[in-house]
């Protein structure tokens, strides 16, 4: 390992400086970036939290150790200001060990094929953006009946009753796994400085 690697290495085992950026269409999204900021700062570490529709520039990749990018699939795809912005600095989100969260009510499904097609949603878009994170986890999203317009939550509402969801309309419902979440970054942020010097 290069002397420079050395020294980040050593660096991120005593405290990380770690860029999250996210991109959100429903406000789940948002909602679990400041989460995992929240969690990340609490654990002594400098998080730089960074909405991809107001920013269109990444810090230099000397700013931080790690990236972690949280974006929701919609309509099988993610977020356009997202793609862009992962396009438009992956040499600089390549420079460090990068983890994807996919956001999406899918990531609930208990069928196969369906985790799979989310899989290849991500590796499309890490083909089209050039960026290709070390860790990937899909999270589950949320149905927010209350926020839709008519045409939106009738149509969810079929799509949830064929799957066997909730039909409920009046309230929301949150299908994240907070813990799951906590687990995955727990251990990318612990794995991170052993891939550090290796990418």
């Amino acid at each position: 390992m290069p002397g420079g690697g050395w020294h980040l290495v050593r660096r991120m085992e005593e405290s990380m400086r770690i860029l999250l950026v996210y991109a959100t269409v429903e406000g789940q999204t948002r909602k679990i970036a400041d989460h995992v900021a929240e969690r990340l700062s609490g654990g002594g570490n400098d998080v730089t939290q960074i909405d991809a529709t107001d920013v269109h520039k990444a810090p230099d990749a000397s700013a931080f150790d790690v990236a972690i990018v949280a974006a929701p699939v919609h309509i099988g795809t993610f977020p356009a200001q997202l793609r862009r912005f992962v396009e438009k600095n992956s040499a600089t989100l390549m420079a460090r060990p990068g983890a994807f969260v996919s956001v999406s009510l899918t990531a609930a499904s208990a069928d196969e094929s369906e985790i799979a097609e989310l899989d290849q949603i991500v590796e499309k878009f890490s083909q089209e953006t050039g960026w290709w994170p070390v860790s990937i986890h899909n999270a589950a999203g949320a149905l927010k009946y209350t926020e839709y317009d008519f045409f939106r939550r009738w149509m969810l509402k079929r799509i949830a009753r064929k799957e066997g969801g909730p039909t409920d309309t009046n309230r929301d419902h949150e299908f994240t796994d907070w813990v799951a979440l906590d687990k995955f970054v727990d251990e990318f942020v612990a794995q991170a400085p052993h891939v550090a010097g290796k990418i």
